[in-house]
């Protein structure tokens, strides 16, 4: 009987299964979650791909002409020069702008390594925040300071006296090379610098001549100069040149340093005296300075000298080519005059080691006094200070 039973439940659960599956399947009836998924990998996300081709720019001048006829022989003019200086020119055309005309270049601003290029420059101009009252010795200090640039090897542009709080003060337009970090592509950039300080338009313009050629004969392709106002409302010459640049910006060839002498003195001439002995200090250091200053440090006075170093480019930063360092004496003294025998007994020391002392001064009181001296450290070590070129 049992046997019977069982042969029965076996027969109608495989009729019940037959059934089931009988069941027609079609698109109709079916929905996405009834269709077994099959999950194969994505493919991997396919290399960027660069097309070939060119970038194009256009050069655009704010100069306006009269009549249709003048404007071709100025553009062709202006082809020449970019031409000259390096850069590709497309051909240009002429600008309708209101009631007169215009013109406008195409030329290509990239260009790989190797393939001509304007140089990498940086026109910058210094100044020594000094204010002197007699016109004549801002005259001075601006002629010496111009002589300190040339004589370092820097191009100088020019040099003009302005007024700062009723007082005077100068300025000293400057040249210097972009050092760039090497990379497959470079960028042609269109600069503009204004400098220089003229009364009349008319000595402005007259002097645009001369700043084009000094940039010529600095190795900078300028290719157009005109006069623009100050803001005082003197005059000035404003140059467009094309340098090269790239991704990673601007790198100046040169830093300008300050250094505040611990040196006080009673009277402002004692200070200037001062910092004149020490620029020769700075000089025979190989390191040069371009300007001093006296300063007022509480009632008496001091001096500060701005010199030149190179910028020297690493991984991860720049490095100065020189710096001042500061050396403490360990040592106390009961007596002033004592600490003052120690000192020049230690600058001489530093001096006939090749480290450059540019100053120094005792300090403390009765019973405790101490010094410090100021020496130049340059980069290795290895030798005089030549400017980079």
């Amino acid at each position: 009987m049992l046997k019977s039973s069982a042969a029965l439940i076996s027969l109608f659960v495989f009729v019940f299964s037959v059934t089931a599956f009988a069941q027609p399947f079609t698109l109709e009836t079916t929905g996405a979650d009834d269709v077994p998924q099959a999950h194969f990998p994505k493919p991997p996300n396919p290399a960027p791909v660069t097309p070939p081709g060119v970038t194009i720019a256009v050069y655009t001048t704010d100069e306006e002409f009269t009549f249709e006829s003048e404007v071709k022989p100025a553009m062709d003019s202006r082809i020449n020069a970019l031409k000259a200086a390096g850069v590709t020119t497309l051909g240009g055309r002429v600008v309708p702008t209101g009631n007169d005309y215009s013109f406008a270049i195409d030329y290509v601003p990239t260009v790989k390594n190797g393939a001509a290029l304007p140089p990498a420059v940086i026109v910058d101009t210094y100044k020594n925040g000094a204010a002197y009252w007699r016109a004549q010795d801002a005259e001075a200090a601006m002629k010496a300071c111009s002589a300190n640039f040339r004589n370092a090897k820097v191009p100088v542009l020019g040099a003009y006296l302005y007024e700062e709080g009723g007082d005077n003060a100068f300025a000293v337009d400057f040249l210097q090379k972009s050092l760039l970090r090497p990379t497959q592509e470079y960028a042609v950039k269109f600069e503009k610098y204004t400098g220089g300080k003229y009364t009349f338009e008319s000595e402005a313009q007259k002097a645009v001549s001369s700043w084009l050629a000094l940039l010529k004969q600095s190795g900078v392709p300028a290719i157009r100069g005109k006069a623009v106002q100050r803001e005082d409302g003197d005059y000035a010459v404003q140059v467009e040149y094309v340098t090269k640049t790239n991704s990673f910006g601007p790198r100046p060839q040169y830093a300008v340093a300050r250094y505040d002498s611990r040196d006080v003195f009673p009277f402002e001439k004692n200070a200037l005296a001062a910092s004149q002995a020490s620029l020769a200090v700075f000089n025979a250091a190989g390191v040069p300075p371009l300007s001093a200053v006296a300063r007022k440090e509480g009632n008496d006075y001091s001096f500060s000298v701005d010199y030149l170093v190179g910028n020297i480019y690493q991984q991860g930063g720049v490095v100065p080519s020189a710096v001042i360092e500061t050396y403490q004496a360990p040592e106390t003294f009961t007596f002033d005059s004592e600490a003052k025998k120690a000192l020049e007994a230690k600058k001489a020391e530093f001096n006939g080691a090749g480290l450059s002392v540019v100053g120094g001064a005792v300090s403390g009181s009765i019973g405790s006094y101490t010094y410090a001296l100021d020496y130049i450290a340059k980069a290795g070590q290895s030798g005089p200070y030549l400017p980079p070129r």
